[in-house]
């Protein structure tokens, strides 16, 4: 049996490639868009892609089970268990190999075989994998999204991403017997799971790449023993913010539709930034935050290249307009790279790039750069309370549970488009995170929307905690982190909703609170 991972550091995503090195035929599991990397494996291991199947319908990227086995020319399966309200349409399933509980797909002397695991999703697969030449019992587990390495798949995203009402605990019962039923199988399965650490569709994935069932039998939390109930709550409990874009991935995914391409954008120049940012069109400045916060074109967004990218590329930019991008690459083969994870996460509409070197042409013609102000720990407990200053943590749903800032508003960075209109414009605003990279993101994001008087606070939750201050818990209680004794963030009670008070405007095209000519210049 041959044997291939292929990992996505920026979807933190794994595909599995599995051939019978006697017949030379392959089925690859769980492809994402880039169907060429598939391609260019199974030339180099002399081997034919026969079939092409996935675990379930993805939320967190654009599938390429389609695209893969038409370009192989190989057999497509997918699930055809959980119904059609959610599961595959009749469009997605035509001309495909319908799986059901205990179907067998045959590679040679491999065989895999379908096992029905609901709870992540309602047609949810696992992959049970045998080596024929060496036994009928399987060797180990394709679990894409029902088991992961410390970790089980979260329940809630039918509801909270695609709009399924009242989903979520239903969803959580069934992962309940799902693993009930799982636990049963031998401790020596290996366990090879769809995503890894920075994944969104769990809270506590490891980093791993692969597991035991015993292994996990032991540590995963999941399996502990407990009620259902007990295991509704502590599943549900916590789960970060799905991106925005994790409903339009669930709709196209389900239909099954055309790969999304990205014409190569034209290089623009000065004019060009202008018009797009006089027409407040989505501009992102992809340097790192620190070049960003030291100078920038105001109206921009900073989110750097890195792991983190697609997943807040997918959660602040819409994709139903053309946005625009600022890189430091400079090559059309680096640039191509760039679009071609923005295509994973259906972000196709660039309508144009610009190189960096366009920041000192602005700064020429136009008189000076935006800049983010940083605010350290002891700034800020030193001003705190002062000018009805709001502290925004942007931190996920378990971070603000182990601990925060005294006073702070929690709105998660996913969310911040939608509730951007819950924060007072007319006052102070210092956003922070556990280290400062996330809370960047944000302030370059309220810049970008018309909010002058924004700060990061450099080192974030981290830094508060190192200096000594205090923290109040979940119950707002003050934590014993902390030894020095902090103001209130705030200075004042919880933030009024925003139908009481002078709110920022939100993304939905309102007009700004104050213009670029009365930004801090560099």
């Amino acid at each position: 049996m041959l044997f291939r991972r292929f990992y996505d550091d920026n979807l933190a995503q794994a595909s599995y490639m599995i051939a019978c090195e006697k017949t030379r035929e392959a089925i690859v599991v769980d492809p994402n868009s880039d169907v060429a990397q598939y391609t260019r494996a199974a030339g180099a291991d002399r081997v034919r892609i026969a079939h092409v199947t996935e675990t379930h319908i993805h939320a967190d990227f654009v599938s390429g089970a389609h695209a893969l086995a038409k370009a192989a020319g190989a057999t497509l399966h997918l699930s055809g268990e959980g119904g059609r309200e959610w599961g595959y349409t009749d469009t997605a399933l035509k001309g495909v190999n319908e799986l059901q509980d205990g179907s067998q797909i045959d590679v040679g002397e491999i065989r895999v075989r379908a096992a029905h695991m609901p709870g992540h999703t309602p047609e949810h697969l696992t992959f049970f994998v045998s080596d024929l030449a060496r036994g009928q019992e399987p060797v180990g587990v394709l679990t894409g999204d029902f088991v992961f390495v410390g970790d089980v798949g979260r329940p809630d995203l039918l509801e909270r991403a695609a709009g399924a009402k009242d989903n979520m605990k239903g969803s959580a019962r069934a992962l309940f017997r799902s693993l009930g039923k799982f636990r049963k199988e031998p401790d020596h399965l290996q366990i090879w799971p769809g995503h890894g650490a920075g994944s969104a569709c769990g809270k506590s994935l490891g980093s791993m790449p692969q597991s035991t069932l015993g292994y996990e039998m032991l540590f995963n939390w999941a399996f502990a023993e407990m009620s259902e109930e007990e295991f509704v709550a502590r599943v549900l409990e916590n789960q970060p913010v799905p991106p925005r874009y994790f409903a339009v991935m669930k709709r196209l995914n389900r239909l099954g539709v055309e790969q999304p391409t990205n014409a190569e954008p034209p290089w623009m120049g000065l004019t060009e930034l202008e018009s797009a940012i006089g027409r407040r069109a989505t501009v992102i400045d992809t340097r790192p935050a620190d070049k960003f916060a030291a100078g920038h074109v105001p109206g921009t967004l900073n989110i750097p290249l890195g792991k983190s990218f697609l997943n807040w590329s997918g959660a602040l930019v819409p994709e139903t307009q053309d946005f625009y991008i600022v890189t430091e690459a400079q090559s059309d083969d680096a640039m191509k790279n760039i679009l071609g994870d923005l295509c994973k996460i259906g972000l196709t509409r660039v309508g144009g790039v610009f190189r960096s070197d366009v920041l000192r042409e602005w700064k020429s013609r136009r008189g000076g750069l935006e800049q983010v102000p940083q605010l350290d720990a002891t700034a800020l407990n030193r001003v705190a309370g002062k000018n009805g200053r709001q502290v925004v943590d942007v931190r996920n749903p378990d971070e603000w549970s182990g601990g925060h800032l005294p006073g702070a508003i929690h709105i998660p960075l996913a969310q911040l488009p939608d509730r951007i209109g819950e924060l007072d414009a007319s006052a102070p605003i210092v956003l922070h995170c556990r280290g400062g990279g996330r809370s960047s993101i944000a302030t370059s994001y309220l810049q970008s929307h018309g909010l002058a008087n924004v700060s990061n606070l450099a080192g974030g939750f981290d830094a508060w905690v190192a200096q000594g201050f205090e923290v109040e818990s979940a119950n707002s209680a003050k934590s014993a982190i902390g030894k020095k004794s902090a103001t209130s963030a705030n200075g004042r009670k919880p933030a009024k909703p925003a139908s009481r008070r002078q709110s920022a405007k939100s993304a939905g095209g309102r007009k700004p609170t104050t213009s670029a000519s009365g930004r801090r210049k560099k």
